[in-house]
């Protein structure tokens, strides 16, 4: 197989889902947001609270790097009552980040525009954003408002801010075309619900943990040889190796996987039958530039290396 060919085989393994037991996960949390029928089943309409007639939210929450993002995309596309029958049908609409600034304007434009709706001035007001986009809710029959990064709806926002936007999530959870909000983010996620009482009871929570080399130990050397698998090459034998990619991954599973991607692009440029551990370490040179006793999958106390994150440095003032 040549270079070509095997780097073409990376690119589609990147592509690749691989679902595991947080897949199920969601998809149990997924199913209680949805409202039932007469025989327990799901249907494609938001559950709404028996008292107020409201919606519930989701919080999802997992550190950078975790792959939360595609696994509640993945979760939304493949359900079977969430599939569009065509134009004019969106039952689940994802938007990709929260806008920066993370204002309750700029976050009801960003998803009017995401329902495929254009002819709106920056000039409209606050109110008529909103009350359009509930308009378009109703004549979509969305059912899920998915929100990515979440956390960044707080940002640098001021009380007030924080508070308008928690009321503009809380009214899209009611009334007429109400929706099932979901928020994507961090540990910082939770700061949200912190504020008022009311919001942390209407969003269920899923926290994932971290992968683990010995939990987790089937599952990610499975990933890993499939992996291989698709590009044609030899998984890699060496035994430690599972354990050095869950650190050098910060034990989250989004990174083990990309880690790994990388690692393969590496031996197939370098023609390689077999990933080995000197591809990984390649790579971790590459991108963390760290010396060779740093290097993850170079040290023989590989274990002791502190991956934390680090604060960002002061900035100096200007003219220092």
């Amino acid at each position: 197989m040549s270079i070509e060919t095997r780097l073409a085989a990376v690119d589609r393994a990147a592509d690749k889902y691989f679902p595991t037991e947080r897949d199920d996960q969601f998809l149990l949390r997924l199913n209680r947001l949805l409202a039932r029928d007469r025989d327990g089943n799901p249907i494609a309409s938001p559950r709404k609270d028996r008292g107020t007639g409201e919606a519930q939210g989701l919080f999802v929450i997992e550190a950078a790097g975790g792959g939360n993002t595609s696994l509640v995309k993945n979760g939304l596309k493949e359900h079977p009552l969430l599939q569009s029958n065509g134009e004019g049908h969106m039952p689940w609409i994802m938007l990709d980040a929260a806008p920066s600034p993370a204002t309750t304007k700029a976050l009801g434009l960003d998803i009017l525009y995401k329902t495929g709706y254009r002819d709106v001035s920056n000039r409209e007001t606050e109110q008529g954003i909103w009350k359009l986009l509930k308009h378009r809710l109703v004549l979509l029959n969305t059912v899920f408002v998915c929100i990515d990064e979440g956390h960044d709806l707080l940002g640098a926002a001021s009380p007030f801010e924080i508070r308008n936007m928690q009321k503009r999530l809380k009214n899209l959870m009611q009334g007429e075309g109400a929706v099932s909000v979901i928020l994507i983010g961090i540990g910082e996620l939770q700061h949200l619900a912190a504020y008022d009482d009311q919001i942390n009871r209407r969003y269920q929570k899923l926290a994932f943990d971290d992968i683990s080399p010995v939990r987790d130990a089937r599952l990610l050397k499975g990933i890993l040889h499939t992996m291989c698998a698709e590009v044609a090459i030899d998984a890699p034998k060496e035994p430690d190796l599972i354990e050095r990619l869950v650190h050098a991954s910060r034990r989250r599973f989004g990174w083990f996987i990309k880690n790994t991607l990388r690692a393969l692009e590496i031996a197939a440029l370098a023609g390689a039958s077999r990933l080995e551990k000197v591809h990984f370490a390649e790579d971790w040179a590459i991108q963390e530039d760290a010396e060779v006793g740093k290097n993850v999958f170079l040290s023989r106390e590989w274990s002791k290396i502190d991956l934390s994150e680090k604060p960002l440095p002061p900035r100096s003032k200007k003219g220092c």
